[in-house]
């Protein structure tokens, strides 16, 4: 494949309402575009967007590296971790390689006439999305669970972590009496202590929570073992040597019930490599966004629906989508992420 046509674009836009971690919350969001065109005509397209505060990299450093490499891409086989063998300089910046990847695999799927997804070797039809209403601590946030129980979600993924678990739990125990149905998810983002997150894990014991998202820091985690409640891990997935430590050692996988997994933050490929391996070891895999635009999204709803058995993922539409009002993206429909009718990624125009 020859490409006759690269070229790379910011956008920057607020948030409709501040989102993120309880007390780290983000009121705007920055990226970058990137526009692949090949001999054939079709466009390919990636994003680079690290999120400041989660990222490893800023969007400076993406932004030089992107600059340096595109002129380079000329020319590109179907062997996309081929061509990025190419350029080291990519490694350590996973949202500028997740750029690059996603907008040949668009390119890829376009000119044999499939998803992503069915390029990579698996094709779900249809995937369960949780929704993600907001904090416990949000006033609100009973009318917000109610809003996404109203459009057909069964999974309610809540963020925790303030300075009050008490009344977190209290607010809960309230939720779960209300809604039922719900299985519920919790996120603390790292803000407990090792020592908290032990006792809290065994704390919420009988609230129907099926897990909670990276209860301490980092790889804190892999140390928390067996609680009354399961754990999952996430930020500690994004440095790739404790990503290796999480797969190889069961001792650091022991109490676990999935891996979240954020292709912005590790690399398109490299999160799908570590969701089939976390897969074939019996875990959970959850494939979610870092707020970030609409390639992004489609291009992590094609990576879930590439992952055989992947659980509910967290894919519904976000308010890291605020600054694209006008684009759609075909895969995200409410509580559930399906098929696009096109090709690649599927995407129409992007204004």
């Amino acid at each position: 494949m020859r490409l006759t046509s690269r070229s790379l674009r910011r956008y920057h836009g607020a948030l409709g309402r501040p989102s993120g971690a309880v007390g780290r919350s983000s009121v705007e969001r920055s990226g970058l575009l990137l526009t692949l065109v090949d001999d054939e005509g079709h466009t390919g397209r990636g994003e680079a967007s690290p999120l400041p505060g989660h990222s490893t990299e800023t969007l400076a450093a993406v932004t030089q590296a992107l600059v340096d490499v595109i002129p380079r891409l000329g020319e590109a086989d179907d062997d996309v971790a081929g061509t990025l063998r190419r350029f080291p300089a990519l490694d350590a910046l996973p949202s500028a390689r997740c750029a690059v990847e996603v907008a040949l695999l668009d390119l890829w799927g376009q000119r044999r006439g499939v998803s992503v997804a069915a390029l990579v070797g698996y094709d779900t039809a249809r995937l369960e999305c949780n929704a993600q209403p907001g904090a416990l601590v949000d006033e609100d946030i009973g009318e917000r669970c109610a809003a996404a129980v109203a459009r057909g979600f069964r999974v309610l993924k809540l963020k925790a972590g303030s300075i009050d678990f008490t009344e977190e739990r209290k607010t809960l125990e309230a939720l779960r009496a209300r809604f039922p149905g719900v299985t519920w998810r919790l996120d603390v983002n790292g803000a407990w202590t090792l020592d908290e997150a032990r006792r809290r894990l065994d704390a919420l014991d009988g609230l129907g929570v099926a897990y909670v998202e990276q209860p301490c820091e980092g790889a804190e985690v892999f140390s928390l073992g067996v609680r009354a409640v399961p754990w999952a891990a996430d930020e500690a997935l994004i440095d790739p040597i404790a990503r290796q430590r999480f797969l190889g050692d069961e001792a650091a996988r022991r109490g676990c019930a999935a891996a979240v997994l954020k292709p912005m933050a590790l690399g398109w490929l490299a999160a799908r490599e570590a969701a089939l391996e976390a897969g074939a070891l019996g875990l959970g895999v959850v494939v979610t966004h870092l707020l970030d635009g609409p390639v992004a999204l489609a291009a992590a709803c094609e990576l879930a629906r590439s992952v055989p058995g992947a659980w509910a993922c967290g894919l519904d539409r976000h308010a890291g989508l605020d600054a694209w009002p006008k684009v759609e993206v075909p895969q995200a429909e409410g509580p559930w992420v399906r098929r696009a009718d096109g090709a690649g990624l599927g995407l129409g125009a992007l204004e």
